[in-house]
């Protein structure tokens, strides 16, 4: 088995996690609204928990959300635009994508060990360490990174094989 096709099965486990907790949260609602309404015993908890999934679900669902096409784009500038130009642009995003995902996680990865040095907390109902949420981010935003860098190199690998068949060094 190759590396891409690792990487994909890495993130169609996340994307399989993030939705497997989604329809945890639908459950946990469902209940809370059973008990709620029929028997007058809420739960209460249900929120704080649901609130936690639906964060996670976020990020671990980013990085297939974005090898399948599905983030938010304008498609007003390809529309108009050749495909030479439309491979150029991809570049131009990809790059872009890649640069502030590293970014940020770094910065939620460092930000994660200063909270579990100082012993930071949420504090609601459960008190949790919030380095446990800014590792999330920080797994999140990597592999975002690292699908943004393979959408990059395809976007190389195209514009050289284009050049080649042209004729063009």
């Amino acid at each position: 088995m190759d590396r891409k096709a690792i990487f994909d099965r890495i993130i169609g486990g996340f994307a399989y996690l993030g939705g497997i907790l989604l329809g945890c949260a639908v459950i946990i609602k469902f209940c809370d609204i059973i008990l709620r309404y029929f028997f007058n015993k809420p739960l209460t908890w249900d929120i704080e928990i649901t609130e936690y999934i639906l964060f996670a679900v976020a990020f671990f669902g980013a990085a297939w959300l974005l090898r399948e096409g599905g983030h938010v784009r304008i498609d007003v500038l390809d529309n108009f635009l050749s495909e030479k130009r439309k491979t150029y642009l991809h570049l131009v995003h990809s790059a872009v994508g890649a640069l502030v995902s590293m970014i940020l996680c770094m910065m939620s990865f460092v930000a994660a060990a200063y909270s579990y040095r100082d012993g930071l907390t949420v504090v609601k109902i459960y008190t949790i360490g919030k380095y446990y949420f800014l590792l999330v981010i920080s797994l999140g935003f990597f592999m975002l990174l690292a699908e943004f860098l393979r959408q990059f190199s395809r976007g190389v690998r195209k514009i050289k094989s284009k050049s080649i068949k042209e004729g063009v060094e």
